[in-house]
Parts: structure tokens; sequence; C-alpha cells
């Protein structure tokens, strides 16, 4: 059975032009409404037109508080419901039953989708994106995220998982995911504002903070049961957190 015009609004933030959004876009069309944030991505909108529906919204300057554009474009839907879709990520075609089925009751207001990584090729099953639950369906007016970066959302309504997924193509490639991380990381350095911390503890966390990052990744999370894709993740996370730590000694 093909589902159309279900009575939702998806939003999704772009600065990126490659298939994945593509992919993502594709992966939206059964929504009513669909709304592009876009960052000066340089798409070829007239010829993603032909293909599909969407309305685009231009932003003019990049993104440094995920949760402060994420609002802003919860105010622009037209539907109770809405669905925050990244840019990297594709609606799996056996979801949108159960998302038909959510929007159409009022007893729940936000709903938590499963998000899996893809990670050359293969879905990570083990480390802090092996079982990955994020707040993304929800009622527009009961709603609100916060935090710059790894933004959440606070909700005043009852919420629940579902059996939604969503495919993660975070990063083609190492040199990306690198590029990813440290642009995540200047923000977030400055959102905990450790430059305000004595010396001594912020050595203390500089050191102690990528080992056990690490540490939780690939150990307790079991990343090792992913394969080399798992220590490249693990890695990347714990070098994440010392990049962190690196613009804290630069924002002194």
């Amino acid at each position: 059975m093909t589902l159309e015009n279900i009575p939702l609004t998806i939003i999704i933030l772009t600065h990126r032009a490659d298939e994945r959004f593509r992919q993502s876009l594709a992966s939206a069309q059964p929504a009513a409404e669909i709304l592009i944030g876009d960052y000066q991505s340089e798409n070829n909108w007239q010829k993603l037109k032909k293909d599909f529906k969407f309305k685009k919204i231009g932003r003019s300057v990049p993104i440094n508080n995920f949760a402060a554009e994420r609002n802003h474009f919860l105010k622009q839907a037209k539907h109770d419901w809405v669905l925050f879709l990244d840019s990297d990520e594709v609606i799996t075609e056996n979801s949108w039953p159960t998302i038909s089925k959510i929007v159409k009751q009022n007893k729940i207001k936000g709903v938590f989708v499963r998000r899996q990584d893809v990670f050359y090729g293969k879905k990570l099953k083990f480390g802090e994106t092996g079982n990955n639950w994020l707040l993304r369906l929800m009622r527009k007016d009961q709603a609100k995220f916060i935090r710059p970066v790894h933004e959440v959302v606070e909700t005043t309504g009852l919420t629940k998982k579902s059996a939604i997924v969503l495919e993660h193509f975070a990063h083609q490639n190492v040199n990306e995911f690198f590029r990813d991380i440290s642009r995540y990381a200047m923000i977030q350095a400055e959102y905990q504002q450790d430059h305000q911390l004595p010396d001594l503890i912020l050595a203390l966390k500089t050191v102690a903070y990528p080992k056990l990052k690490f540490f939780h990744n690939y150990f307790l999370k079991l990343g090792f049961l992913d394969g080399w894709r798992g220590l490249v993740y693990a890695t990347m996370m714990s070098l994440h957190s010392v990049i962190v730590r690196v613009f804290s000694y630069e924002n002194r």
C-alpha cells in the first residue's frame, strides 16, 4: 500500500548537495508538507523540483545553534505533527504505516525513533550509535529544542518509543568524519564554557575524558564487535572529546 499526503510536516536542514540529501528528500515524500532549511547548500533546486515536492527556505548564515534553528522551523510548520530529518538520514519505507497511525491520534505528544548508523556500507550494531533513540516526531505545540549542539527536545506531553527507523549515512569517509567532529566540537566548547574552569580541572578533563570516551564506546558498549568500523568510531568519538578541550583552551 502506497501512503501519501500524510498530515505531517517534515523538516530537513541541509548544507549538503549530494546524493545523501537527495535520498533523504525522496524518503520524505509521503508527508503532506516538506520544509527545507537551506544553508547555502548549492543544490540545483529547479532540477530537484521536477522530481520532488518541498518548500525551500533559505538561511544566510551557517548553523551555530542547532536548537535555535530547529525551533525557528518548528514555527513554520503547517501541520500539528512534525518530524525532523537530517539531510543524511533516510526514513525506511516500512516506517510509514507507523507514522501514519501516530499522527492520527491525540494521546501521544512525542515519539522516539531508532536511528541506525551506516558506516562504509554496514549498519553499526554496537557502540553509542548502536542503540540510538531520538525524539524526532512531535506535536509542534508540545515541543522545544534545547542546547546549541547535540540538541534534544523538551516536551510536556506523553512520549513513547516506536517502530520508526531512520538510516543515518553520516560519514562517507574518515576525512569527512574528522571535519564533522571538529565543527561540532567548536560549538560544544562554547556551550560548555570549560574555558572558565581552573587550569587543573581543565587539564584533568583533557587527559581523562577522551580515554573514558573510548573505553565507553569500544568496551562497555561493545564497539569492538563492529570490527574495524567500531574501532574507527570509538577513536573518532575520543578525538572529538580532545578537540572540545583544545577549543576550550583557545577560548581562554
